[in-house]
């Protein structure tokens, strides 16, 4: 028996014949008033045929949503070899999540800030004062601008010394270069307070050299309080931001991933497949395009149909033919697929699910608009596929040409609201 590769698994205690290729173990599917499925149990192995029989067209189709990961069960487990259909948390998930943690706590640590005050501590006052913006002076301002330094900028042709977000102007000369003077001045006076007792400038030192006259800073003892304390205040907001927003923004990547854990993406890459009740094509292209579609999306390997025409190196659209050929189709190849009979889309669509290699195939009602003849020739390809390794659960309203094809059928029972 030929068998499709799939990516590596990890290995486990049991022995692998022992593992079905699908287990469904307790599946209860529930509404707000009804309870459709209540603990379903049933395992089918590779290469068998299923049928899920019910009147009720809502149960069965309830239980394919549920094992192609399209509807989430309310309890119970679906396994694939063993494991659940859900995304592994690998390395890349880690960064991913890191990365949008760090991403919305810079965010959050920018808006504490200001935006609009580091724009203008970072970019706007520094042109005012004609120095040119390079990444070297705008990463010397943003330092500046975190250690709460005072800074100078223009206002009406004077020049204000102000602190680093600009809400408090301390002093305005006219001439720039004595406004340097006092603003390092009242920096060293700011600074010395912060390291502590006895380092900390007279109030009455002098501004400028030995040969001015004395005069006083023109800032008060509270005002040299609060500057001293405008540093630890601007890296507390900033860091407490920075925290939070890291915590919501991890906390937010996990949730996303977390719901798009168990997804029909996640399915199809195990190796599910699935039919619909209404045979779903691309009715704009043409019945070749639409398997040549699926052919160049499958995964790799080579597929059975190209080794039963001993074709293992076929191209893409010589495995479009062959699978023309297997579904019977070849002569309506060119015609638009949403112009071909119900039993051709069928059928087309059964053979473009089959040319994505999967393991296990989900056929939602593949006898509905069919007659007896057309269900017994969609029986033979079911069978054909089967023989060749694909597991197969189908569903069904009534016995007919297909349940009765199948290895085993499970009567799914109405259960009672609770």
């Amino acid at each position: 028996m030929n068998r499709w590769r799939s990516s590596p698994r990890r290995t486990v205690s049991l022995p692998q014949a022992d593992i079905p290729l699908l287990d469904v173990g307790r599946l209860t599917i529930r509404t707000d008033k009804t309870v459709l499925v209540d603990e379903l149990e049933f395992d089918v192995t590779e290469g068998s045929m299923v049928a899920l029989l019910d009147a009720g067209r809502g149960r069965r189709t309830a239980v394919l949503e549920c094992i192609g990961n399209i509807r989430p069960a309310s309890s119970g487990a679906v396994r694939v070899e063993g494991h659940r259909l859900k995304r592994a948390f690998t390395a890349a998930t880690f960064w991913g999540v890191l990365g949008t943690g760090l991403l919305v706590g810079l965010l959050a640590a920018a808006a504490a800030v200001d935006v609009d005050r580091l724009w203008l501590a970072t970019v706007k006052r520094g042109l005012a004062v004609d120095e040119p913006f390079t990444p070297a002076t705008f990463g010397k301002r943003i330092r500046s601008y975190f250690r709460a330094e005072l800074a100078i900028d223009r206002l009406a042709g004077n020049w204000r010394i102000v602190t680093a977000d600009g809400r408090k102007v301390l002093a305005v000369r006219r001439d720039l270069e004595e406004a340097r003077e006092l603003r390092h001045q009242l920096q060293a006076a700011v600074t010395a307070r912060r390291t502590g007792p006895g380092t900390i400038p007279d109030l009455s030192d002098l501004v400028g050299d030995a040969n001015e006259p004395r005069r006083r800073l023109p800032l008060d003892e509270a005002t040299f309080a609060q500057l001293a304390g405008g540093k630890r205040l601007i890296r507390l907001r900033g860091w407490t931001a920075l925290g939070a927003g890291m915590t919501l923004g991890i906390a937010l990547a996990l949730a996303f991933w977390q719901r798009g854990r168990r997804s029909a993406q996640v399915a199809a890459r195990a190796g599910v497949a699935r039919t619909f009740r209404q045979p779903r094509v691309f009715p704009e292209m043409t019945v070749f395009e639409n398997l040549l579609v699926a052919v160049e999306q499958k995964r790799d390997g080579t597929s059975w149909v190209q080794r039963r025409s001993g074709r293992g190196g076929a191209t893409p659209t010589e495995e479009a033919d062959a699978w023309l050929a297997w579904c019977d189709l070849a002569d309506s190849g060119e015609l638009p697929a949403g112009g071909v009979s119900w039993f051709d889309r069928r059928r087309l669509e059964l053979a473009r699910a089959l040319a994505i290699q999967p393991r296990l195939l989900l056929a939602d009602d593949p006898a509905e608009g069919l007659d007896s003849d057309q269900q017994q020739a969609v029986a033979m390809l079911l069978r054909d596929a089967q023989q060749r390794g694909v597991a197969i659960v189908l569903t069904a309203g009534a016995t007919g040409p297909l349940t009765e094809a199948c290895d085993r059928t499970i009567f799914l029972e109405r259960q009672p609201a609770r």
